[in-house]
């Protein structure tokens, strides 16, 4: 006998849902198996299945405390606009 099921709507950003559907693909699942994946292991864990927090250096900096920080090389991983920025600002 198949097991009941319930619609559960949840919207993101179209390019996150892309890009997600991509690795999950890749990992042989869908979208739907993933969240289910991920609501039997809330359960299991009575709780998150990660403990959420911020990564060390990952806060959000605003471009004058980024532009202290600078090292020379403008292409880094937390802030790259694409263009060259020259030392005329500094």
């Amino acid at each position: 006998m198949a097991k009941a099921v319930a619609v559960v709507n949840v919207r993101v950003e179209e390019k996150l849902k892309h890009d997600i559907e991509r690795l999950y693909d890749n990992l042989g699942m869908n979208i739907s198996t993933a969240v289910n994946m991920f609501f039997k292991q809330c359960l299991m864990e009575q709780g998150l299945p990660y403990q959420p927090k911020i990564k060390q250096g990952r806060v959000h900096k605003s471009l004058k405390d980024r532009l202290k920080d600078y090292d020379g090389d403008y292409k880094t991983e937390e802030w790259d606009t694409g263009t060259p920025v020259g030392r005329e600002i500094f």
